[in-house]
């Protein structure tokens, strides 16, 4: 079996994770300077590399189709592959493999801190508007009172 053509489209795909984890890493710091016009340009480019990355993941579908083909149903993993491939290629994928997961688990770490940064900062505006809220003079129908009741909007009763 010849995995020639599944190395070269890993090593794209991987190329464009550690491109992305290097976009997730500004995004924390664009995320920390509340720079929102940085934000969106950055989240277009993101959005540029997933695109590029399901592509490439379509094609090595296609490709394990082509190598294994009575497998159309459940097609083998890359650890798979390596398990069948032979010499130089099965120290390729396994290379390849190990650097695929280390990214992804990098990815997912630095998208979790700034899934968390995001969440505080939401928390943050949510409560600074509470503080700026006018206080509503309670219009309801029924018999007047001397004092005029108002209902406030407490920074204690806010949701964050």
């Amino acid at each position: 079996m010849d995995f020639t053509t599944l190395i070269t489209i890993l090593e794209k795909e991987l190329t464009l994770y550690k491109s992305l984890y290097e976009i997730t890493i500004q995004k924390t710091d664009i995320v920390k300077k509340g720079d929102v016009q940085a934000l969106n340009q950055l989240m277009t480019n993101e959005q540029k590399h997933v695109t590029s990355i399901t592509a490439l993941e379509k094609q090595r579908i296609t490709e394990l189709n082509k190598i294994f083909p009575e497998r159309k149903e459940n097609l083998p993993t890359i650890s798979e592959c390596i398990q069948v491939a032979q010499g130089n290629q099965k120290t390729k994928l396994q290379e390849i493999f190990q650097q695929l997961v280390k990214i992804l688990e990098e990815i997912k770490e630095q998208n979790r801190l700034n899934h968390e940064l995001v969440k505080h900062s939401l928390q943050f505006v949510n409560f600074s508007l509470n503080l700026f809220r006018p206080k509503f003079t309670n219009y309801n129908y029924g018999p007047n009172t001397d004092k005029q009741q108002t209902t406030t909007s407490s920074i204690f009763n806010s949701e964050v």
